[in-house]
């Protein structure tokens, strides 16, 4: 660490510990004498060594350094052209002295994700976005997203995902330039990211959400392909992961059997095209296909009999029985589901469950009231 030699003691030193950081900064003008890349070192250290307090404890000492590169102190985002002066850093120097100290929040979340620590990696992000003005690094909000996945709050995620991407992107950091592939945006990577987090844990309707919502907004690639043949649904799984995968089958086809549901008959049968594996660890090797196909298994109920198509080994073919199976059991839970929810509602304002639980209260007290008594009559006749 490098301490701030030139600073001079000032004659009346006020008393404070050091949990007064007002009284620290006025006295060394920067906490406890420190750089921006001191404090990230330390929670590097900590975050490496799972000491999550210690990452709790220093994230507000790097606070005012993650401030002074706000976008809002740029000269290109000065409110007046009075203001548009050599006194304020152009918005290329802040996003540059933010790269270097961006990596300093990864340490600390990845490091609640390591102990657990949910709610403390929420607030960190939060207050990280109000202090930044930017959005976090995607490392950073995907390590969020598998931790709260973990402890199964699916909705946390997905509240968590829609907050992220509400911010308007500011210019181009380090953590865009850095990917290979230029169609891996940052939107695509939390997307994929959430998805796959969701479904590792079985949420497989929150991940639905996200890959619907991401579909949506252009950010994900929709399955559905547009196709001649009116016998068959053409679903395109090229680049995409096993969970979103799971979720683009799942969303195109309550999507496309929600179109025949005004009384016509499902009559097509679905081809799922995954490719050969080009891009995979060994070439020409169709591993999206061996995994679907276990997931089609597996995880639909009832299961989907996908079959390899003759002379195609990188499309599958699910024949239209089994979709009219899924379908139709997709739709008896959802029913049973509505009529469940229709029953608390009943039972709440007609004030029935408030009812019965003050006569299985007074029932309760009656016995104990009856029991004790007869203690009390046994032991007066000995």
């Amino acid at each position: 660490s490098r301490l701030s030699m030139d600073i001079e003691t000032p004659d009346n030193v006020p008393e404070a510990d050091f949990s007064d950081s007002g009284a620290l900064y006025s006295i060394l003008e920067r906490p406890v004498g420190l750089t921006g890349q001191d404090w990230k070192l330390i929670l590097i250290a900590a975050s490496r060594g799972g000491h999550w307090k210690v990452c709790v404890g220093t994230l507000p000492f790097i606070r005012p350094y993650v401030k002074e590169t706000h976008p809002m102190y740029a000269r290109e985002l000065a409110p007046t052209e009075s203001n548009r002066g050599r006194s304020r850093p152009s918005l290329a120097r802040l996003n540059r002295k933010y790269d270097r100290i961006a990596r300093a929040l990864t340490a600390a979340i990845l490091c609640f994700e390591a102990r657990s620590q949910y709610a403390w990696a929420i607030r960190a992000i939060d207050d990280w976005i109000e202090w930044s003005g930017r959005r976090p690094r995607k490392e950073a909000v995907a390590s969020a997203c598998r931790v709260l996945a973990k402890r199964y709050r699916g909705q946390e995620v997905i509240n968590l995902v829609a907050r992220v991407m509400s911010i308007p992107e500011v210019g181009i950091t380090d953590d865009d330039a850095s990917d290979d592939d230029l169609d891996y945006t940052y939107e695509k990577a939390l997307y994929t990211e959430s998805i796959n987090a969701l479904y590792k844990h079985g949420m497989y309707e929150e991940a639905d959400q996200l890959y619907a919502e991401g579909a949506a907004n252009g950010h994900l690639p929709w399955a559905v392909m547009e196709d001649s043949d009116p016998s068959t649904l053409k679903l395109d799984l090229h680049g995409m992961s096993i969970a979103v995968a799971h979720s683009a089958i799942c969303v195109s086809l309550q999507k496309e059997t929600a179109r025949s549901s005004d009384g016509s008959v499902w009559d097509k049968d679905v081809v799922i095209i995954t490719g050969t594996g080009r891009r995979s660890g060994e070439r020409f090797r169709p591993v999206l296909t061996t995994e679907l196909q276990k997931m089609l298994q597996g995880q639909f109920v009832p299961s989907l009999a996908a079959s390899a198509v003759p002379g195609n080994k990188g499309m599958l073919k699910v024949p239209r029985e089994d979709i009219v199976a899924w379908f139709d059991h997709q739709r008896r839970q959802k029913r049973e589901r509505l009529l469940a929810v229709a029953e608390a509602m009943r039972d709440i304002t007609s004030g029935d469950r408030l009812e019965r639980a003050l006569m299985q209260s007074s029932n309760r007290l009656e016995r104990a009231l009856r029991q004790k008594y007869e203690n009390v009559d046994e032991k007066a006749q000995q």
